[in-house]
């Protein structure tokens, strides 16, 4: 198929359907508009040139509304607490965190409505956002019936993972085969941990007619968690204040992060997880819930206060259970517990995470002069975050290997994975996103993840683009990607769009046009 071309056109230097005979000045044209927005295809990875650091997801516990309370209905629902009261060793509020001590830190957080909450929900069990007022919903559900595991290393491996939350106080002892009034069942599964050979135990709380996430809106589940352009921000004003003086990046890990917060008894009633036909009473926050995220980043929100407003921690961020920043070189401080020097600031948030008892490992408390921070590497030498070397190694032999099946037909799943992973390199190689075009055009309409989709020359060529500047590109260097404004531009093309016409744009400064007519 021949390539379409546009059609010049040259122009009078005035439209004439704007302005008639008069002369417009398109410096005051263009001041008047609005300011201009960031590239979307940047995601967010362009800096202004002045701006002021702060920890997004602490500055919003100042201003969030409190953690729901548990509805006044359920306080009325017979037959869960009939069976709460006649089985109390079945559910217990379960958390290591020292809540009078939390609560004493944060007597001067602006936001005590929320503080409040938060520690309520320490000492009561929290309610996960949940509507459960449908009259549909049936009084006791077995999700879990006819969902066993049948690999004999996954129920082993299960097994092990039960033992340890029974022996954690995480999940009761077994009760029997049969539900109690008022309990709900949720399927467990089985998968591998990206990368590795190691499995991971997936409580399903999505899966089924009467799921506990279709009681959950997703609109309650948002959370503002810290990311890359956050730390841009602090690193950058770290180097216009003190120049170039060597810095270490840091990161910590909580350990086993949301399952530090307990639930509600009237929540852990819903949350039983069945293993080998015995019965378990879940007592703990789960990864697999909708509003577990926002529970554990609401309050992780408050300790990031804590560690910035009380114990001086500047530039402290966190991504779920991560939390990172700088430092400078040189200034460290001992940490006993691990007898290790760390980073002055990490070893302070380590010290506050043993005051207020939230458990962490040693291994999971990693620094470096440069550091892999969510999924990519930040060096504050060179003021450069890209993807590791191993990452963008294996997705270029990813996609080497998918073009190799050249005039053989994929999986519609199997191009849904390359899409994703490409895509998240966009983050750090955003200019590579036109490559991405015609992977999206040949899936466009497809569903079944099983569809054969036939892979041509020019997804092939696209695909061989993006890996070969993959392998040659150094990703994103934060003192030089900076936003601009019109004034700065090299060029100035105005732009309209219509189904009926086409596409056309125009330069006022060249007096010239160029018109795509519809096909």
């Amino acid at each position: 198929m021949p390539a379409r071309t546009a059609d010049r056109v040259s122009t009078p230097p005035i439209s004439a359907r704007q302005a008639g005979p008069e002369t417009i000045d398109f410096t005051t044209f263009t001041a008047s508009l609005p300011p201009p927005k960031k590239p979307r295809y940047t995601r967010d990875f362009l800096w202004e040139e002045h701006e002021v650091s702060h920890t997004p997801s602490a500055t919003a516990s100042e201003t969030a509304p409190p953690v729901p309370d548990v509805p006044e209905h359920e306080r009325y629902n017979k037959s869960a607490l009939r069976t709460i009261a006649k089985y109390p060793h079945l559910f217990k509020v379960i958390t290591p965190i020292n809540i009078n001590r939390f609560e004493q830190l944060l007597r001067a957080h602006p936001n005590q409505p929320l503080v409040a909450s938060v520690c309520k929900g320490l000492r009561e069990g929290f309610w996960p956002y949940a509507d459960t007022s449908s009259e549909t919903r049936p009084d006791t559900w077995d999700g879990a019936a006819g969902r066993q595991l049948k690999d004999p290393v996954h129920l082993e491996f299960v097994k092990k993972q039960r033992d340890e939350e029974v022996r954690l106080g995480r999940f009761s002892e077994a009760f029997g085969p049969d539900l109690l009034p008022g309990m709900s069942s949720t399927p467990i599964w089985v998968v591998p941990k990206p990368r590795s050979d190691k499995l991971r135990l997936v409580v399903d709380h999505s899966a089924g007619e009467h799921a506990l996430n279709s009681m959950i809106s997703k609109a309650d589940a948002h959370i503002r968690l810290d990311n890359i352009h956050d730390l841009g921000k602090s690193l950058r004003q770290a180097r216009q204040e003190h120049g170039n003086v060597p810095l270490v990046m840091f990161k910590s890990d909580v350990s086993q992060a949301y399952r530090r917060l307990p639930m509600h008894p009237l929540w852990q009633i819903r949350q039983v997880v069945t293993i080998d036909a015995d019965r378990h009473v879940d007592r703990c926050n789960n990864f697999g819930s909708r509003a577990g995220g926002k529970l554990w980043c609401t309050f992780m929100s408050l300790v990031l206060w804590i560690a910035i407003n009380v114990k001086g921690l500047l530039d402290l961020l966190a991504y779920v259970d991560d939390s990172f920043g700088w430092e400078f070189l040189g200034r460290v401080l001992f940490y006993g517990p691990y007898n290790q020097y760390y980073p002055e600031k990490q070893a302070k948030l380590l010290m506050l995470w043993d005051e207020i008892g939230l458990p962490h490992e040693k291994a999971k408390q990693e620094y470096a002069p440069n550091l892999t921070i969510i999924g990519f590497d930040v060096d504050p030498a060179l003021m450069r975050v890209t993807m590791p070397t191993e990452s963008k190694n294996l997705l270029v032999l990813a996609i080497r290997d998918f073009c190799a099946a050249h005039g053989r037909r994929r999986p519609l799943r199997e191009w849904q994975r390359l899409a994703g992973w490409i895509n998240w390199s966009l983050n750090v190689f955003p200019l590579l996103r036109p490559g991405l075009a015609s992977v999206y055009m040949k899936m466009a309409g497809k569903s079944h993840p099983n569809a054969a989709i036939h892979l041509n020359k020019a997804v092939v060529d696209d695909l061989q683009w993006i890996a070969t500047r993959l392998e040659n590109g150094d990703g994103i260097y934060m003192m030089t990607a900076l936003t601009w404004t019109r004034d700065e531009a090299d060029l100035h093309l105005f732009a309209d769009a219509a189904t009926s016409a086409g596409l056309a744009f125009w330069s006022p400064a060249q007096a010239e046009g160029f018109q795509a007519h519809r096909p």
